[in-house]
């Protein structure tokens, strides 16, 4: 096998600081084995993730077994592909055959499913070995509280802060080298938002891209799985696993960022202020941040192009609508028949989802098609990614997010959700404070390729690498 290991991969390094694609190639050149690189992720783990609470199941011994498996399989010529003997981690509204799926509520704490969501099954067979279930908002809908029964995960970059939204203990396990990579949902930006709070790329695909089946429902129409990753080339590596695609391999051999030259780039008109009193929209520091990474891509050969975008507010409005009504027909029946069982985050959300009408519904949803129309136009004639930044806040406290639980947040990453387009989030840069800022970019339906080449080579033009964190 020719060695395809990413340039900047080494065994010298501690196995569990490798990304998913370093660790890839080592393994399949058989210059680690899963079991090393398992092992050293479960010590990890049992070491430090009493302070992030990453993990509200870990399933240490059984990731272990795993590995001795497919150490053996390998060893004896049995070689699955790519994500054989890679250690990854579930959100815990992903069901787990034999192992408790709780969605972070106590209504669920001890429930042990029967089966295995579709794109657990099919990571299993692909090789990837399960470390455990990780933590959430409550149905992927709360927000964390003092009288939860699992503790809310922490943000490895600064423990008082939050790791992001309902994805945010895949993030915090990701970002703290405990796994390679989580699987995560996103319906009003669960995915990107937990990824720019905590230095990370999540992707939330096209609609339909990976299966939902098996995992717990919030807002059917707009739920969609994907992955937390610390860089685009691991999840190119994991699209290239999942879809039989090669887009890793164009990832890598693009090593003068031809993706960036020529890219129009839209950025939305009057972005940093507010339309309706000029407020500012955003930290100054993510716009500083946000303008020279333009200038960077300016310099690489992009064009960055003024686009009229929809009134984010009422975006924000019609995606909270959509996400609510169809939220609460989820769980009228626990709310109204079980309320002790539901933490005061999710109480509050739905009692307010419980007003809506369907006439707001039905308005949301055709006011989501015309919006969906727009921005193909856009991205089929005007150019060819948009950007604008992945958060217009730093991550929060914990202490600020209990305070306000239902306060606006992931109000940039609305637009997509309703539209059903694939975007991105990655890390662009630091704070003053150490915290870290993010982009977001979109692209056209079932362009999931060419954000990931446009992510990757942004990656390798402002040289971003994860630091260690909790070392």
């Amino acid at each position: 096998m020719p060695d395809r290991t990413p340039p900047e991969a080494g065994q010298d390094r501690p196995l569990h600081a490798l990304s998913l694609a370093q660790a890839s190639a080592l393994i399949g050149q058989q210059r680690i084995t899963p079991l090393q690189l398992v092992q050293a992720c479960a010590e990890r783990v049992e070491r430090l993730d009493g302070q992030t609470r990453a993990f509200v199941t870990p399933t240490l011994e059984a990731a272990v077994q795993a590995a001795h498996q497919a150490t053996r399989e390998i060893q004896c010529g049995d070689y699955r592909g790519p994500l054989h003997g890679i250690p990854l981690a579930h959100k815990d509204v992903f069901l787990t055959q034999g192992v408790r799926t709780t969605a972070h509520s106590r209504h669920l704490r001890d429930w042990v499913p029967q089966v295995s969501a579709t794109l657990v099954t099919g990571l299993a067979r692909l090789g990837a070995i399960s470390l455990g279930k990780t933590a959430c908002h409550e149905y992927a809908f709360g927000s964390p509280a003092v009288d939860d029964l699992f503790p809310p995960a922490r943000n490895p970059w600064n423990l008082a802060h939050m790791p992001g939204s309902s994805s945010s203990g895949s993030a915090a396990a990701v970002a703290a080298r405990f796994c390679m990579a989580a699987t995560g949902t996103d319906t009003g930006g669960s995915i990107r938002h937990p990824a720019a709070a905590c230095g990370l790329v999540g992707l939330k695909p096209t609609r339909h891209t990976y299966p939902m089946s098996g995992v717990i429902a919030l807002a059917p129409s707009l739920d969609v799985a994907g992955f937390i990753t610390r860089s685009a080339l691991d999840q190119a590596v994991l699209w290239d696993a999942w879809h039989g695609s090669h887009v890793a391999d164009v990832c890598q051999a693009d090593v003068q960022r031809h993706a960036l030259k020529g890219l129009r780039i839209g950025v939305p008109l009057d972005l940093w202020t507010h339309p309706d009193n000029g407020e500012p929209t955003h930290d100054p520091q993510i716009q500083a941040c946000f303008e020279r990474v333009l200038q960077t891509l300016q310099a690489e050969g992009a064009q960055v192009v003024s686009v009229r975008m929809p009134s984010q507010s009422e975006v924000v409005q019609a995606a909270n609508t959509v996400i609510a009504y169809e939220a609460f027909g989820q769980l009228q029946q626990v709310w109204r028949d079980h309320p002790q069982d539901l933490g005061e985050g999710l109480q509050k959300k739905l009692a307010g989802a419980a007003r809506l009408s369907a006439h707001d519904y039905h308005a949301a949803r055709v006011q989501a098609e015309v919006w969906q129309q727009a921005l193909s136009a856009v991205l089929g004639e005007q150019v060819d990614v948009l950007m604008w930044p992945g958060r217009e806040a730093l991550p929060e406290t914990l202490e600020a997010l209990m305070a306000q639980p239902t306060a606006p947040r992931s109000a940039c990453n609305r637009l997509y959700s309703l539209t059903g387009h694939p975007a991105l989030t990655c890390p662009i840069g630091l704070s003053s404070e150490g915290l870290p800022i993010a982009i977001q970019i979109g692209g056209a339906l079932h362009d999931e390729a060419r954000l990931l080449q446009v992510a990757h080579a942004l990656a390798a033009a402002i040289a971003w690498q994860l630091p260690p964190l909790l070392d």
